[in-house]
């Protein structure tokens, strides 16, 4: 499996793009763990790594002025940061309404 078929216009994976990819790998690897260990805990600290994570490379590509990769910003907001803001809002209240139970 070669993930630079996935990426249009690379030919070869360089550093930073085989970074971003594992990185990325990671976060499911987590995900797919929470989710089969059933732990609503693990999956919103997995959602907010990843969260973080997304906020930080937007603000990165304007800090960096980085052009070639502003255009695929509004992309990221809208599929990876706010699914993932709602999905951890979501998480917090069902976290704090299990511990309000337990208690």
């Amino acid at each position: 499996m070669n993930p630079a078929k996935f990426i249009p216009d690379v030919s070869e994976l360089n550093y930073v793009t085989q970074l971003y990819v594992t990185r990325n790998l990671t976060v499911v690897v987590g995900l797919i763990g929470a989710l089969l260990l059933r732990s609503h805990n693990a999956l919103l600290l997995f959602l907010l790594v990843r969260l973080l994570t997304d906020i930080a490379d937007v603000i990165t590509v304007y800090a960096l002025d980085v052009e070639v990769i502003k255009s695929s910003v509004p992309m990221v907001v809208v599929l990876l940061i706010v699914p993932a803001l709602l999905a951890s809002v979501y998480l917090w209240k069902r976290v704090g309404q299990q511990t309000q139970g337990h208690a």
